[in-house]
């Protein structure tokens, strides 16, 4: 997922890429106050990988576009460019370290007053740990865990399952779910599976039906890029055409995003269609 989101952003033209699990935009805010030219861009609430634009809302609460600019090519002294005696609306901005400074110093405060457009990262599947009851069925425990009928599940300890389930196996939620709890079965619409023995240690599952949240298209490219250190460590001879397949599939994704901005054409004027 980091290489796949690293191609993405480096291709992406007109368009940011984004994990489409999101249920909304990558825009975030912190309000502005008066005064205050400094703000920590860790403070934003949203992970963010990269700043694609910065805004302010003025005091008439209308958004202004902010214009970025480099440390090092600024004609005077940091100092003398970011002066408090310089007040007004933000028209310019800094981005150094983990602060973000404006120019001019804001004279107002406005509530999420400074507006971030950004990068995000892909939503990735950790495991969650949950627990079970020994039981006719076993009953999983996992707080707001998000699971529907049918979807599916692979489990992990370190220590014991009870009886009836096993580590790496993929078990499918039956129609027991709840908010917090489901129970499980070996295959699509079984029979929830009964628990019993003893348990022991720390358990942890993953949702193994969720969907990486890129284009369908490039799924079978994660899974050749995921399958590489194992084949070299093992030796195997499917190395050398895995390598050469991932690297057209590298190709074609530059490719994907390269071209998503291609869809603005330009302007035609009737000057121009009348001159032919």
């Amino acid at each position: 997922m980091d290489r796949y989101l690293h191609l993405a952003f480096k291709s992406d033209g007109g368009h940011s890429f984004d994990d489409i699990n999101e249920t909304s935009p990558p825009i975030d805010t912190q309000s502005l106050v008066s005064g205050t030219n400094r703000y920590k861009f860790s403070d934003f609430t949203e992970k963010i990988l990269q700043l694609t634009k910065l805004t302010v809302l003025n005091d008439d609460a209308v958004e202004v576009a902010l214009i970025p600019e480099r440390i090092e090519n600024l004609s005077d002294a940091f100092t003398e460019v970011y002066k408090s005696t310089d007040t007004g609306v933000p028209s310019h901005y800094l981005k150094y370290g983990d602060f973000i400074y404006l120019r001019p110093y804001p004279d107002y405060s406005e509530t999420d007053g400074l507006r971030v457009y950004f990068n995000r990262p892909a939503s990735k599947f950790d495991f969650n740990t949950f627990t079970v009851t020994i039981a006719a069925p076993g009953v999983l425990t996992l707080a707001a865990h998000g699971l529907a009928i049918n979807d599916t599940v692979m489990l992990e300890t370190d220590g014991a399952l009870p009886t009836g389930l096993a580590v790496d196996t993929v078990y499918y939620v039956v129609a027991t779910v709840a908010t917090n709890t489901f129970s499980v079965s070996a295959t699509k619409g079984g029979t929830a599976i009964t628990t019993s023995g003893s348990q022991s240690g720390v358990h942890y599952l993953v949702e193994t039906s969720k969907v990486p949240g890129i284009p369908e298209i490039h799924h079978p490219y994660l899974a050749k890029y995921a399958s590489l250190p194992f084949l070299i460590e093992k030796e195997k001879t499917q190395v050398g055409a895995i390598a050469n397949q991932i690297q057209i599939d590298e190709d074609a994704i530059i490719k994907f995003f390269a071209g998503r901005n291609k869809d603005v054409k330009s302007r035609m004027t009737m000057r121009g269609v009348l001159g032919r």
